[in-house]
């Protein structure tokens, strides 16, 4: 059986943090430890999530918008079993995006 994978949020701060100059966090579950790091920017924050999933294999970066939609996602380690097509469907899946 495969490692569980750790998962980082990069996202936007909530009104409090914001206020105090703190846009980004990083969020995310290193075994027992929750893990969360305030950032000034989205660049700062991706970089701190991206250097934790390198450290922490398999693990993936989950980049929020300011909306708080999902961005894009990356994998470090082992990849996902099967990859969405062109219509946003797994392998034998009916359906997505059309």
């Amino acid at each position: 059986m495969a490692a569980k994978r750790t998962v980082y949020h990069v996202a936007p701060s909530g009104e409090r943090a914001s206020a105090a100059g703190v846009k980004w966090q990083v969020e995310g579950r290193e075994g027992r430890r929750l893990l969360h790091e305030p950032h000034k920017t989205q660049k700062d924050a991706l970089e701190s999530a991206r250097r934790h999933a390198r450290e922490h294999t398999p693990a993936q970066v989950v980049v929020h918008a300011r909306d708080g939609h999902v961005r894009t996602a990356y994998t470090y380690g082992d990849a996902p079993v099967t990859a969405p097509d062109e219509r946003g469907r797994r392998a034998g899946e009916r359906g997505g995006l059309y």
